[in-house]
């Protein structure tokens, strides 16, 4: 089952690509397009509320035109790259270019509203919320780093702020059992 899920997901980017509507900005009402060929089927696990198994845009999309998604409710499928190591608080997703994506768990009055398990990374997740453009600054990004497990040489180097894509999660499909 997870190779063929590991299999799919590559086919459905690559059947995006080449049969998506065009998503250089947003839709006819003001909302942001979809991939109808994005479907994802039941990854597994569910941490947070279930995203469902509707249409989602993939990271790559998001990472070429965040601006079309900013601040706008969205389903974004992609494969988990560091867990924070702490918590489960937050997660980033992979992707070619290497832009800093970060997904993030809201805070409630008792906690984190959920968290994602620590040994996930390199696996594939659809993960709802609230896409936003932001600039993170160095004391959260060395924060961020010393979470990830980084060693104090790599957390030093940290020494401009940079702009970081950023999804407020409010719930997750994940490959595999959690």
């Amino acid at each position: 089952m997870k190779r063929s899920l590991l299999f799919l997901l590559p086919l459905l980017v690559l059947a995006a690509c080449q049969d998506a509507p065009d998503t250089a900005g947003p839709g006819v009402d003001g909302t942001p397009p979809t991939q109808d060929e994005g479907h994802v089927a039941d990854l597994g696990a569910v941490v947070g509320e279930d995203p469902g198994d509707g249409p989602v845009l993939f990271v790559e999309q998001v990472v070429e035109n965040p601006e079309a998604y900013d601040g706008q409710p969205v389903r974004i499928a992609g494969v988990v790259g560091e867990v924070c190591q702490q918590a489960g608080c937050w997660l980033t997703f992979q992707n070619a270019e290497g832009t800093p994506f970060r997904v993030a768990v809201p805070r409630g009055d008792d906690g984190y509203v959920f968290t994602f398990p620590k040994g996930i990374a390199g696996q594939n997740a659809v993960i709802a919320g609230t896409f936003a453009v932001e600039e993170t600054d160095v004391a959260t990004l060395r924060h961020l780093a010393e979470d990830a497990g980084k060693s104090a040489e790599e957390v030093a180097a940290i020494t401009e702020p940079e702009r970081t894509f950023t999804l407020a999660a409010t719930g997750a499909r994940l490959e595999g059992e959690v």
